[in-house]
């Protein structure tokens, strides 16, 4: 081609590097020969020539032809020093060799060039083919290079920002959070120093704790404007300083660069941090060597100062809340009063204090949870109506003393809590409702207290009211503060009277307040009870009383007051007195029972003796009538104690029927007959011809009857006058006994019918008798449904004692005579008798040998349990008393045994109760004889038992 063709063509500069000047001459002229280009030229003879003749031009060759074997290295060699930054040679590289061997080839191109050619078989064409290709290959090589290290800068950015994202994420402290920033920052770029700055509107820096490698730290207050004129300006403008290399900048004076120095700073980068136009704060990037910041490098700077900035400000806006929160909290914490916070519309449990979590006895877990999950034993009550009203109308709302019934726990039963409490509207900034402020007293405590005050000041006052006794105050002035409702039955005073005035105001006997006023000073001085008795007149005539006084303490532990407590003692006085007469009377009744059961033991005795010395003289005969009435007397002293036992335990039962008056009469007066003319005594019988027919119980009027003629023929003096007399009065009778007698003091008629009483009980005249006679004919005729009044005009002018009755109709017929035992005399029959007394046994078989009987003794069950079966007993008289095997026992074994089994028993003891009888009859026994047995008795029951 032309020359001044090719001086249109485009240029091109290839380097040639060869040791023999012959070979360049002739690579420079094949390219000029085979190019269209226009070429200019580089040339070395060697490597290190070659090597600064390429890496310091101006501008890089487009192209270098490269001799395999150069003196000092070989190709390989010089493309590992022509290499870049990214490993690739500066520019397209074509290795020209003599041998153009595979393993040469192989080996160049592995250290970076494009293409080899042999020297032999090299041409024009083929050589300018060879660096074209080699250029097109650089390129593209170059292009894919500068591909993939854009998106490795790509993905290293963002693995950048999502490491410091979840690196500061959950940072809330901002000291921390600026030191992790500044060391991540540091650590991607590669720095030797970043530091995070807080400015003022002066250029006042303040740098805290910095991230640094290699470095020394840099915290601490700094001027901008001492860096220079323009550097303020700079950054409040918005611009990044940066600086490549300070000791190579001419606009640095040397004092800039001495001062750099010594901070270690060789190249910087500075991102303003700038809000509302103006400047907060810088991050600064450092380097102790020269660094070409790249705009990747300034990108990410920017992006990290922004980041930490708005992430300082986050974390400072947490702070402050949290800060706030913690206030309110500890706030709400040492308040005595209950508190929470309960945000949003579903009224989120949001902070609670600890008085709240007892108030509802609930714990922590209901932070954050909706007050109706939390507390959901609220959900019928008005509080869920009462936030909703708040929270609607902003309108606070409060109440005092309200009810409010919770489980305190989980499972518990519900209990009444009493509170004070608030509901108050919080509002955001921008005036609406958020939540409910909760503030409130547990009145619980206080009220329950109010409560039980005011149920005991009413118990009290029932208690005042209602007692019996008079309750009064006193003060040391000794006037009433206080007296109780009774005090105007006793005085006839209303309370409002006697309120403020002393019991001398009020009229009482001066020896009665001289007492309670020393006893009530005594309290008051030595604050000790004191107790007193005394009388007073009163509207029910003269009453007795008992007064305890008490002091009344205030919170000083003094005496403030004395309180009276008086009980009426006068119903106990007369039962005290009572008790005491009838010690008395019970101490000679004791006395008269050792003498009344002396007296009928001495002729027995007397007797005993006669019959021992002349059992067969005339005096036997006399003897033993007199036994056999003193035996009688002493039968009659027991059954009246044994009856006035059963009365005193309600064990009596009338028998009662349709009987009339003079039969039982008749048999009183045959009962009493022998006293009254044993006494010498004339008896009057004065009694209607038409029979008095009564519902009685025969025996029990006869002993009525028969009690009160032996009491008139004991207390009337020989040759006396009794009338028994009888009436018909309307629908009862009246019977009366009236004698001429000792007559009974006015004082004791009261007391004539009470247990253990006589009239005139003196040794010279005793009648005999235990007092118990009279007690029993009133008892036994109250229990007829009567009445029995004694009457006397005195000592020595007689009694007498009216019985009344009520009358009964009569019969439908008449009522037949029963005619009298008869004895007769019996065939021979066998039986045993068993008692473990053996003068009892042997006598009562004498006895029934008189009767003809066959008889036998037996002293103990066993004993009588082996003669039965050679005996053969028609009636068996059986002790119940035995020792070892009892009579009951006995009685059992003796029906269940086929010999036996037809056997009468009669039961023999001391034991005369109807219990006893009862029990004895439930054991088999036909009949129950109490000892001493009447052997009229005896004889009228065998004849019953075993007829001829």
């Amino acid at each position: 081609m032309p020359r001044h063709e090719k001086e249109n063509l485009q240029s091109w500069c290839v380097a040639i590097i060869d040791e023999s000047p012959d070979n360049r001459a002739d690579i420079r002229s094949m390219l000029l020969n085979g190019c269209d280009k226009r070429l200019t030229f580089l040339e070395a003879g060697t490597a290190e020539a070659g090597i600064q003749m390429v890496l310091g031009a101006t501008s890089l060759p487009d192209c270098i032809v490269l001799d395999y074997d150069l003196p000092e290295m070989e190709a390989p060699e010089l493309l590992a020093a022509l290499a870049g930054p990214d490993g690739m040679p500066v520019c397209p590289v074509v290795v020209v060799t003599g041998s153009a061997s595979p393993q040469e080839g192989r080996r160049v191109l592995r250290a970076g060039a494009q293409d080899y050619i042999g020297k032999d078989w090299t041409t024009g064409p083929a050589l300018v083919r060879a660096l074209e290709n080699a250029c097109e290959s650089w390129a593209m090589a170059r292009e894919l290079h500068q591909r993939k290290t854009a998106l490795q800068l790509l993905n290293d950015r963002e693995t950048f920002r999502s490491l410091f994202l979840d690196s500061t994420r959950e940072l809330g402290e901002e000291q921390a959070l600026k030191r992790v920033a500044a060391r991540l920052l540091g650590q991607y770029l590669k720095a030797n120093r970043v530091l995070y700055g807080e400015a003022d509107e002066t250029g006042t820096v303040v740098v805290g704790p910095s991230y640094v490698s290699g470095v020394q730290q840099m915290a601490g207050i700094y001027n901008l404007h001492d860096y220079g004129p323009t550097l303020l300006r700079r950054l409040m403008s918005g611009e990044s300083i940066v600086v490549s290399d300070v000791q190579t900048d001419s606009t640095r004076s040397d004092r800039e660069k001495s001062a750099y120095a010594k901070l270690e700073i060789v190249a910087y980068l500075i991102a303003p941090i700038l809000k509302n136009g103006q400047l907060v704060g810088v991050l600064a990037i450092h380097q102790t060597s020269p660094r070409d910041w790249s705009a990747d490098d300034i990108s990410i700077v920017r992006e990290i100062a922004q980041r930490t900035w708005a992430a300082v400000e986050h974390a400072r806006a947490e702070s402050s809340l949290l800060a706030k929160e913690l206030q309110l909290s500890q706030m709400m914490e040492i308040m005595p009063s209950f508190s929470a916070v309960l945000t949003g519309p579903d009224f989120v449990v949001q902070l609670a204090n600890q008085s709240f979590f007892d108030l509802v006895g609930r714990g922590s877990e209901i932070i954050g949870k909706p007050v109706l999950e939390a507390l959901d034993e609220i959900a019928d009550q008005p509080f869920p109506a009462l936030l909703e009203q708040v929270y609607r109308t902003g309108t606070a709302f409060e109440a005092k003393a309200m009810i409010a019934r919770l489980a305190r726990g989980p499972g518990k039963s519900l209990i009444d809590i009493f509170v004070d409490f608030s509901f108050l509207p919080l509002y955001e900034s921008d005036g609406r409702i958020s939540g409910i402020f909760v503030h409130g007293l547990d009145r619980t405590a206080e009220v329950s207290a109010n409560l039980a005050v005011a149920q005991g000041t009413r118990e009290l006052r029932s208690v005042t009211e209602n007692t019996p006794d008079l309750l009064a105050r006193y003060d040391r002035e000794f006037r009433h503060v206080f007296v109780n409702s009774i005090v105007e039955k006793i005085t006839g005073c209303p309370v409002s009277g006697i309120i403020g005035k002393t019991n001398r105001e009020l009229d009482m006997p001066r020896d009665v307040c001289d007492e309670l006023e020393k006893a009530i000073r005594h309290v008051f001085d030595h604050q000790q009870h004191r107790s007193l008795d005394f009388s007073l007149p009163t509207l029910q005539g003269p009453r007795h009383f008992s007064c305890r006084l008490v002091p009344e303490f205030n919170e000083l532990r003094q005496v403030a007051s004395v309180l009276s407590v008086t009980h009426d003692i006068t119903e106990r006085r007369a039962y005290e007195q009572q008790l005491l007469e009838q010690d008395l009377r019970k101490n000679e009744f004791l006395a008269t029972l050792a003498h009344e059961l002396r007296n009928p033991l001495a002729p027995i005795r007397t007797g005993l003796q006669l019959l021992k010395r002349s059992p067969q003289t005339d005096a036997a005969a006399h003897t033993l009538p007199v036994m056999e009435r003193q035996v009688g007397h002493l039968v009659r002293l027991i059954d009246d104690l044994l009856d006035i036992s059963r009365i005193s335990s309600g064990k009596i039962v009338l028998k009662c029927e349709r009987v009339a008056f003079q039969e039982v009469a008749v048999a009183a007066v045959e009962a009493s007959q022998p006293f009254i003319d044993a006494a010498g005594h004339a008896l009057e019988i004065v009694w209607p011809d038409q029979p008095l027919w009564l519902d009685a119980d025969p025996t029990r009027l006869m002993q009525i009857f028969s009690n009160l003629l032996t009491n008139a023929a004991k207390y009337s003096y020989p040759g006396g006058r009794i009338t028994f007399a009888a009436q018909r009065d309307g629908e009862h009778v009246l019977i009366s006994v009236q004698d001429t007698g000792m007559g009974i003091p006015a004082d004791m008629l009261g007391t004539v019918f009470d247990v253990f009483t006589q009239v005139n009980r003196t040794l010279d005249r005793s009648q005999g008798g235990l007092g118990i006679g009279l007690s029993l004919v009133r008892t036994l005729v109250q229990m007829h449904g009567g009445s029995v009044q004694a009457a006397s005009g005195g000592i020595d002018l007689g009694s007498e004692f009216t019985v009344i009755l009520p009358l009964a109709s009569a019969p439908a017929e008449p009522q037949s005579s029963v005619a009298p035992v008869l004895t007769t005399i019996i065939a021979s029959r066998r039986i045993l008798v068993v008692d473990d007394n053996v003068d009892a046994a042997e006598t009562m078989v004498m006895l029934l040998e008189l009767y003809g009987y066959d008889t036998c003794a037996a002293f103990s069950g066993e004993d009588c349990l082996e003669k039965v079966l050679w005996f053969h007993p028609d009636i068996v008289f059986l002790d119940i008393g035995l020792p070892g095997m009892n009579g009951h026992e006995v009685a059992q074994k003796l029906l269940a045994h086929p010999v036996t089994a037809a056997t009468k028993l009669i039961a023999l003891t001391g034991w005369g109760t109807e219990e006893d009888v009862r029990k004895s009859t439930r054991a088999g026994f036909h009949a129950h004889l109490t000892k001493p047995v009447d052997p009229e008795v005896v004889e009228a029951l065998l004849a019953t038992l075993l007829p001829a």
